[in-house]
Order: C-alpha cells, then sequence, then structure tokens
C-alpha cells in the first residue's frame, strides 16, 4: 500500500483546499482515504457518483463535481455533455457537440474555467473556454464552484469550472488503460476511428512518478440545415408596397436570404498529457506537466440560397408584430449555389510547474507557474469562405403555419433560362421533375448561364497568451475555533490577438453581375441532398433537394486562371486587414481567507470568509482602416475602398474587492443547511473592447451596416446570495434544494447609432446611386443596466441497495427581470443563456454488467444579442435529447463498451425577435460508437 510523505499528506489535507472545498482536517484525511479506497475498490458509476457525493457534502460553499469513473474513463465522451448533467449547468453545441457552458443563466464569457487551477487559453475570440478542444479521456475530475472563495481566480459571476488532470502520485504504481472504438455518424453513414492511452507509474520508493496520456479522434459528419442569416430592423422596404399599399406604422422585420445547406465536417482531435512528479525529501513536492491540444474542424458545405434587398421588394404583408410574412421580389434578387468552408483550426498548449513545500508543521507554502497558448488559423479565408454560382431571379417568400419558410414562383429573370408564369407549390419537392424549380435552371444540367458570382475569404486569427504565478500559503496552529489562515498573491497577464484576414477589396467582386464574363464555370454536378433532407421539420416536403454543386477551391483557381487569360491577373487569397487589434491584461491580486469551526447547539458549524483584492491593467491596441468611398460593384453589392490604416491605443485601470463568506451547519449528521454571500465580477468580453469599427454590409437601398467595440468599458459586478439544504441518507444517495440570487450591474447592452462616416478629406462618404451622404447603422457595446437573477436547484440521487439500479435527477428553474423587449429596437439588453434545464440519469451497474441512460432538456433561450447577417437576437428553442452507453467486462482486464448519443434524432431550431422569424433548422444527426478497453 501506498505511503504518502509529510507534503503528500499534509498537501492532499490542508493545502488542497485552496482549490477544493473547506473541510476539516479530520474530514480531508478521512474522505480522502476513502476516496482512494474508492479508486481501487469501487470503480464506475457508483464509485464516480459516491466521490462527487462526497466532494458535494464536504464543501463549505455550493460545489457539484464529476469524477471519472476510472482511469482515462470519463462518463461522457464530451467534457460540456458532462457539465450539463450538474445542476443549473446548460450547454450550446456545435455540429450536436458540446461545446460551451451556461451556469445559473450566465453565459460563456461569466464562467472562469481553470485547468489544475490554471487559467487556460483558449481560441475563442469571446472570453469563453470551448470545452470541445480538450479530449475527455485526458481528464479526472471537474468541480463546478458555484459560490465565491477567496483563493479562486475571479471572473466568474456564474461559476468557477477546475478540470483536473491525472497524476502518477494518485494512483502509485503501475497502472495502463487503453481504448479503441469506431464512431459511427447517421447522417453521413461515415465509421471514424478513435483511440486513446494512458501510462502511469510511480518508481525509486514512490517518491518519483511519470504519466504519459495520449488521445485521438475523429469524426466525420453531415448536419443539414436551412437558415436565415438575420431579420432586418426597418431596413427601407416602400411603404406603398406594404398590405396592399396601406403601408404599416411601427417597427418592421424583413429577412436578408433564405439558405438551405449541407454540411460535412471532419473533425480531428489529437490530445496529449505527460506530467512528472518527484518528492525530494518527506517535506518537498514538484510537478511538472504538460498538456496539448490539436482540434480542427474541417468542412465543406453545398447550399442554394436566396438573396433579399428591402428597397426592391414587392407586394409585402407584415403581422401585427412588424414580422414580413409574404413577399416578393423581381428585381435585384440573387439565386445563388454556394461553396462554403467554416475550418475551425485550432491548437492549445499548457506548461506548468509547481512546488508544495511543508515548511513547518504549521505552514505550508506552495508555489505555482504556467504558461498557455492557444491559436486558431484564419487558414486564408477558409475559417469563413465563400464561392458563389448564381443568376438573377425572381421568387416569393412566405412564412406558413409549417416550420420552415416556403420559396415559389421561382422564375428567372435571364430569358435563356427556362420559366414558368404559374407559381403555387411543388407537387413533389422534385426539382428535376418541376417546371417551377427553384434553380431557374432547366434540369439543373445547363450550367452556361449561371454566373460566377461573389468570392469571398475572410476569417480571424486568434493568438492567447497566458502567464501565471502565484504563491499559496496554509497556516494550521490547531486554535480551537480558528482552523486555518490561507493567503497568497498571484500574477497574471493574457495578450490576446486577433487578426481580421479577408479579400474584400473588391477582388471578391471582379465577377459580379450576372450577365458578366466568364459564363463557364469550373466542374459543376448536380447535388442530391437525399429525400430526408431535413425531414424531420414540417414544411420541406415541399422544398427541393437537388441543387447545382460546385468544389469552390477550383472554382477560385479558375477565375483566377480565366482572369489572367485576359490580361488582368488578380489573386482572391486574403490579406491581414488594419481592423485588427490586440487585447493585454495584467493582474496583480493577493487575498486572504480564514476557516472557523465551532458548535452550535450542539450541531456542528463551520465559516469561510475573506476578500480578494485585485488590481487590472488593460492596454487595447489595433488598427484601423478608414473608409474612403463606397462604389458601384453590381446591383446587389457596393465596393468598400479604404484608407491608409492608422494605430489606435486605449488604456485603462480598474481596481476589485471581492470579499464573500460562506457557512455550514451540520443540523444532524446527514441534514446540512448552507448560506453564503459574495462579490464576483466578469470582466468584458474581449471583442466588445475592440478600438476599430468594421464595415459590415453595403448593398444598395440603404442597406449600409458597421459595428464598433467600446476599449473603456468596465466589469460587470454581482452581489450574490446562496441558500440551501441537503439531506445525505447514503454514500452515494442524496436530495437537495437551493435558491440563488444574482444582482449585476454595469451590464452591456447592445446600441445603434445612425453615423455617416468621413473620409481622409473630411469629405461625407456618400452613396454611390442616390448622391446623398450614406448612412450606416452601427452596431456598439455601452455598460450601464442592472439586472438580477434568482432560481431554484432541485437535485436527487438515489442507489437501490445492492440491486445495481440507481437514478439521478435535478432542475433549475431561474427567472431574471433582463427580459428582451421585443418592440424596442436599436438598444438590446436582456441576459443570453438564461433557461431552465433539467436532467435525469438511470443506471445499471452489477457484476460485469454496466448500463447508463441518460436525458437532457433545456428550454428555450437567448443565445445571443447579435445575428450572423441582421439587426436582431437570437433565440433557441426548446431541446432534449437522450443517450446511452454501456459496457460487458469480459475479464479483469478487458471490456467492451458501446455508446449512443442523441438517439431519438432530435433537431435544433432557432429564431429571432418573434417566434415566427425564422433563423436556423438543424438536424445533426445520431451518433454510435462501439470499442474495447484494456485496462492494467
Amino acid at each position: 500500500m501506498y505511503n504518502k510523505n509529510k507534503v503528500a499528506g499534509a498537501v492532499a489535507a490542508v493545502l488542497g483546499t485552496m482549490m477544493t472545498p473547506q473541510v476539516t482536517a479530520e474530514e480531508t484525511n478521512s474522505a480522502q482515504e476513502q476516496q482512494i479506497d474508492e479508486t481501487i475498490q469501487v470503480r464506475g458509476i457508483r464509485g464516480s457518483l459516491s466521490r462527487a457525493v462526497a466532494t458535494k457534502r464536504i464543501s463549505g460553499g455550493v460545489v457539484d463535481a464529476i469524477s471519472a469513473e476510472d482511469m482515462g474513463k470519463f462518463p461522457d465522451t464530451n467534457l460540456a455533455e458532462s457539465l450539463q448533467r450538474i445542476t443549473g449547468v446548460s450547454i450550446d453545441r456545435s455540429g450536436g457537440e458540446g461545446q460551451l457552458i451556461t451556469v445559473r443563466g450566465f453565459g460563456p464569457q461569466f464562467n472562469t474555467v481553470l485547468v489544475n487551477g490554471r487559467q487556460m487559453a483558449s481560441e475563442n475570440r469571446t472570453r469563453a473556454f470551448s470545452f470541445d478542444t480538450l479530449a475527455s479521456e485526458l481528464v479526472s475530475g471537474i468541480e463546478v464552484y458555484k459560490t465565491s472563495q477567496a483563493t479562486l481566480q475571479s471572473g466568474g459571476v456564474g461559476a468557477t469550472v477546475n478540470v483536473t488532470t491525472a497524476r502518477p502520485f494518485d494512483n502509485p504504481g503501475f497502472k495502463a488503460v487503453a481504448s479503441v472504438k469506431g464512431v459511427y455518424d447517421d447522417n453521413s453513414e461515415e465509421t471514424s476511428p478513435s483511440v486513446s492511452g494512458l501510462v502511469s507509474t510511480t518508481f525509486n520508493d514512490d517518491t518519483m512518478g511519470i504519466m504519459v496520456a495520449v488521445s485521438h479522434q475523429q469524426r466525420d459528419t453531415r448536419l443539414q440545415r436551412a437558415r436565415t442569416d438575420g431579420w432586418l430592423e426597418n431596413a427601407g422596404i416602400p411603404q406603398d408596397q406594404i398590405n396592399g399599399g396601406a403601408g404599416f406604422e411601427g417597427n418592421i422585420f424583413s429577412p436578408r436570404n433564405y439558405d438551405h445547406q449541407v454540411v460535412f465536417e471532419e473533425r480531428t482531435r489529437t490530445g496529449g498529457n505527460l506530467v512528472f512528479q518527484y518528492a525530494p525529501s518527506d517535506n518537498l513536492e514538484i510537478t511538472a506537466d504538460y498538456l496539448y491540444s490539436d482540434f480542427d474542424v474541417k468542412t465543406d458545405s453545398t447550399s442554394y440560397g436566396h438573396w433579399f434587398t428591402a428597397s426592391n421588394l414587392e407586394d409585402v404583408q407584415i403581422d401585427s408584430n412588424g414580422t414580413v410574412t409574404d413577399l416578393y421580389q423581381e428585381t435585384g434578387l440573387a439565386t445563388d449555389m454556394h461553396s462554403k468552408k467554416f475550418d475551425r483550426l485550432t491548437s492549445t498548449s499548457a506548461f506548468g510547474l509547481n512546488a508544495e513545500w511543508l515548511v513547518s508543521d504549521s505552514l505550508i507554502m506552495k508555489f505555482d507557474y504556467s504558461h498557455s497558448e492557444s491559436e486558431r488559423a484564419a487558414n486564408n479565408g477558409g475559417e469563413d469562405q465563400l464561392s458563389l454560382i448564381g443568376y438573377a431571379n425572381r421568387v416569393r417568400f412566405q412564412l406558413t403555419e409549417f416550420d420552415l419558410p416556403y420559396a415559389s414562383n421561382f422564375q428567372s429573370a435571364n430569358p435563356n433560362i427556362y420559366s414558368n408564369p404559374e407559381e403555387g407549390r411543388l407537387a413533389d419537392g422534385d426539382p428535376t421533375n418541376d417546371p417551377v424549380a427553384p434553380s431557374g435552371v432547366s434540369n439543373f444540367e445547363d450550367v452556361a448561364n449561371s454566373r460566377a458570382h461573389v468570392m469571398l475569404r475572410r476569417g480571424w486569427e486568434v493568438e492567447d497568451v497566458v502567464d501565471q504565478f502565484r504563491i499559496d500559503g496554509v497556516w494550521d496552529e490547531g486554535v480551537d475555533g480558528l482552523r486555518k489562515l490561507k493567503f497568497g498573491v498571484q500574477y497574471s497577464t493574457e495578450e490576446k490577438t486577433q487578426n481580421r484576414w479577408d479579400n474584400d477589396t473588391g477582388v471578391h467582386c471582379v465577377f459580379c453581375g450576372y450577365p458578366d464574363e466568364p459564363q463557364e464555370q469550373a466542374p459543376q454536378w448536380l447535388f442530391d441532398a437525399g429525400d430526408d433532407f431535413l425531414g424531420e421539420f414540417s414544411g420541406m416536403q415541399d422544398m427541393p433537394t437537388k441543387w447545382l454543386r460546385h468544389n469552390g477551391e477550383e472554382q477560385f483557381a479558375y477565375l483566377e486562371a480565366y482572369a489572367a487569360s485576359q490580361g488582368n491577373p488578380i489573386s482572391f487569397d486574403a490579406v491581414k486587414r488594419g481592423n485588427s487589434f490586440v487585447v493585454q491584461e495584467d493582474t496583480l491580486s493577493g487575498y486572504v481567507e480564514l476557516d472557523f469551526e465551532t458548535t452550535i447547539a450542539g450541531m456542528e458549524f463551520a465559516a469561510t470568509t475573506g476578500v480578494r483584492l485585485e488590481a487590472t491593467d488593460v492596454t487595447v491596441t489595433g488598427t484601423t482602416e478608414p473608409l474612403e468611398s463606397l462604389t458601384i460593384l453590381d446591383q446587389t453589392e457596393f465596393n468598400k475602398n479604404f484608407g491608409q490604416a492608422t494605430g489606435v491605443t486605449k488604456e485603462t485601470d480598474y481596481l476589485a474587492l471581492l470579499p464573500n463568506l460562506s457557512m455550514r451547519l451540520n443540523i444532524t449528521d446527514d441534514l446540512v443547511a448552507r448560506f453564503a454571500t459574495s462579490q464576483t465580477m466578469t470582466r468584458p468580453t474581449l471583442t466588445d473592447m475592440a478600438p476599430v469599427t468594421v464595415i459590415g454590409t453595403t448593398r444598395p437601398g440603404g442597406d449600409l451596416t458597421a459595428s464598433s467595440g467600446n476599449p473603456e468599458l468596465v466589469p460587470f459586478k454581482s452581489s450574490n446570495i446562496d441558500l440551501s439544504l441537503e439531506y445525505y441518507y447514503d454514500s452515494a444517495s442524496y436530495v437537495s434544494a437551493g435558491f440563488f440570487l444574482k444582482d449585476v450591474s454595469n451590464f452591456i447592452v447592445t446600441q445603434q447609432r445612425d453615423q455617416v462616416f468621413t473620409n481622409s478629406a473630411g469629405d461625407e462618404i456618400t452613396d454611390p446611386v442616390t448622391g446623398e451622404a450614406a448612412k450606416f447603422s452601427v452596431t456598439f457595446p455601452n455598460n450601464g443596466e442592472t439586472a438580477q437573477v434568482t432560481g431554484w436547484e432541485f437535485a436527487a440521487q438515489h442507489t437501490f441497495g445492492e440491486t445495481g439500479f440507481g437514478v439521478m435527477f435535478n432542475a433549475t428553474i431561474a427567472d431574471s427581470d433582463a427580459e428582451l423587449d421585443p418592440k424596442l429596437v436599436g438598444e438590446v439588453f436582456a441576459l443570453p443563456g438564461l433557461s431552465d434545464s433539467m436532467n435525469f440519469v438511470g443506471f445499471y451497474e452489477k457484476g460485469p454488467v454496466e448500463l447508463r441512460f441518460a436525458y437532457n432538456q433545456r428550454g428555450e433561450f437567448l443565445q445571443s444579442l447579435t445575428q450572423l447577417n441582421g439587426d436582431g437576437v437570437v433565440f433557441v428553442d426548446d431541446y432534449a435529447q437522450w443517450d446511452a452507453s454501456g459496457s460487458l467486462e469480459l475479464t479483469e482486464n478487458f471490456s467492451v463498451f458501446f455508446e449512443a448519443l442523441n438517439l431519438t434524432g432530435e433537431t435544433t431550431s432557432k429564431h429571432g425577435q418573434y417566434a415566427n422569424q425564422f433563423l436556423e433548422a438543424e438536424d445533426s444527426g445520431t451518433r454510435y460508437a462501439v470499442g474495447v478497453r484494456a485496462s492494467f
């Protein structure tokens, strides 16, 4: 049996409380010995739940945890999908996988994510951490701190999440695990490999240890979508074309476009973790670790769609909310077949060096240094690349009682393309047999009349570097009442660079204008999305499932070669643009925290109180390109002509004092009451602090948009109260109820202003069609509002004796006074992420058999205050999903297992301000996996 040296035992019992729940020394030692015993003897679901319950029960504040069922075996295949099982935690999905988390109604940017107590750099453009970049096989546990502690790094108004990876001293001796599985995607009908392995050993009388873990996962998937990029507010529809000439008084919301799309993704995640531990004496323990993750999402999508220009709309019908429900467009309409890419190529690495020193029987010191880097490549604009072929067209767009909008009366304005004056729904949804097929191209095979159109390469290159150094101490003299004095200092610096790359300089529209050359294109073919394309959504039965597809890269190369043959060589490559910026934050913090313990009327009472002081200096630098003029490219777009880039620098600083108090009363041995109050803060989103203005849409008819940041934004501040009552009646069984309140000030609102830009000569930018001043609608963030969030959390967990059966249930009901007023345009104030949620998990574990079924439901929630290409907000509709997993132990060392995600093939949908403002319908399908696992 492993005999821990003095520093290991002391750190586990005392210093560990700085990143784990506050408990008495006796409780900590007992709980840890119990957990060590469980790690060896009680594996699987029951062992994982027992360890999680132990963490929750002995914590000073409100803490929930997830523990690995065994080394290299986390309960879910994705960390975010495991986190959603915790009360109050919800997730956002990307490509059917969990990516971002929301805690108690506060979105991804409001939650601090640490790995082994350290901040990780993130490839995300905001402060959010993308959990899909870390393989679950490398993780041993996750702790979610819903109440604040002075020992924790600030930033988590929602919560602080600490992800822990395995250490060789955690499991002394030799351990090795490996797994191989095949993952089948129902939509793509492709099977992809996934392998992982972990080897850990201790030697030299258990004073040295090394652990190596690797993971490689690949997933070939297919996403099926219908989407509108946004709804425009008061975009200039002629009043005499509205409601039969009667017009409309009030705000008007019109669709930007309407597309049908199939996205093919190849997701590849390769990660590794290397840890070395050394205890040169009983009083010193040194740990060095390195974590690496390479996560690439390579995409190839094809779609067809229609672009609407408000000033050209006719016969417009508007409902009482101001939403356009019916429109007709004959001039200026673009019907296009798209080849798009949304590549996400990322890498993340982190190095840490830690020393834990038992200075005396009363004092322990901890020294920790970490360096983390994360990158996301612009990939020559492949992060957001678009190649179009298309033609001028006529169309009618309608919102109906079905899930999906309907586009009818497709008649080409090109006389060389077959058209039919009849209008109405397609008889069978087969465009090859219907004369009003939406391609406008006879039989989808006559490609001679299609033209190249917009050819865009765009993307943000992100580089994030985080360096941290901290010194922590714990003093414990064994004085009655006062348990511990904890203190420490930390210096942290983060530099996040965001460089804009694009070819949005006129070259992207060299071949705009559908009658222009070249008439022949790079190879195109008829794409068949299949009879079941978006079949889960009503209304799809009336839409086409076949359209022209082309290879975007070949199209770029073809057009470059054609231009060169005409004596006008061009390059569509993206270039680094002037509207790039760097945010650097330097933070010096110090804290002190006291733990007390006594008895009240025979009941054990424990309290923790502390304060954290943080001084932050922020420097925001960037370059901005002034808009010099607008010129006509074609009937659908203006060209943006920019001047010489100039530098911009803004500096700010602020001081934050963050007190906390948490109390725990053991009413009986099994009944625990808690109270906690604190002040927390979250710094502004990095993109909101950009010191530059980015010109967005420039369309004829007054559709001119731009966005800017605000480097003078100050942090959100929240005053928090938590109350809970918990009853533990078995090692893995309990029921609990809790109430929370968060009062947040300095809330950021999204505002709009009308602005006329001036060029370097001081002249106003004019509209090249009207000759009048070009008035842009500029969106920008600002502080100023307050919001209050309240909620209830309920949880229950029960194991049915020795039967092997068990259940887990939790639910969160959250509310806020920061509710969206859809009638208010130009200024948006609401809390993204707020929603009710519910989880149910049923499991069976006995002998060699293990089965688990999990159900997760999340209510409608506001996902974003901005749309991709519109003026409104984004709501995600109610969503629920069933998952399942199981394993069969063949021998002591080998087992086979299966996994199934989204068993019933649930789909997601999104809408704008009002429920009928369709934004997206997506089918990501079901995933199955079968594999074998070996453990030694």
